[in-house]
């Protein structure tokens, strides 16, 4: 896999699973992704970094799905921080942060699951690309797990 990726796609994988180690690490600390924590603060960095990144990433040398993706990652970054840290518990904004931070997370693992299955294993990869039903079940699977853990955090912001 590694053989196949250039010095920038190299950097761009490490930085995302960082980032997504990271956002993994808050999840499971806070029960949500804050941005203004210092687990949210690293995720949101080396997410940015990673959606910019992806930009000079492309197999056609065009625009692509992946790119809008990274374009409406950043939007849904710079949304939660223009919320600012001081949203009040129960607000709708911080259930908009929230939606935010999440769907990132989701949105972030698209290409990853798309780029992964279609370059592994190395002799016979999973998937031929983001068509393949192996994908597209894959991405199926995450979005109920995106829906499911909103709504279990909604329901712990509910509780607070």
């Amino acid at each position: 896999m590694i053989a196949s990726l250039s010095q920038l796609g190299i950097f761009h994988t490490v930085i995302s699973i960082i980032a997504l180690i990271f956002a993994g690490i808050a999840l499971f600390s806070e029960g949500l992704i804050k941005p203004f924590s210092k687990f949210g603060k690293y995720y949101s960095v080396l997410t940015a970094i990673a959606c910019v990144s992806s930009f000079w990433l492309s197999k056609t040398g065009k625009f692509n799905p992946g790119h809008a993706i990274g374009i409406l990652i950043l939007l849904l970054l710079i949304l939660a921080y223009y919320l600012g840290d001081k949203v009040l518990a129960k607000s709708k904004a911080l259930y908009i942060q929230t939606f935010s931070m999440s769907t990132t997370v989701f949105l972030s693992l698209i290409p990853a699951v798309n780029e992964t299955l279609s370059r592994l294993p190395v002799d016979q990869p999973l998937s031929s690309g983001p068509d393949s039903p192996i994908v597209q079940n894959v991405v199926k699977v995450l979005l109920v797990l995106l829906i499911a853990g909103l709504a279990g955090q909604y329901f712990k912001l509910k509780k607070a």
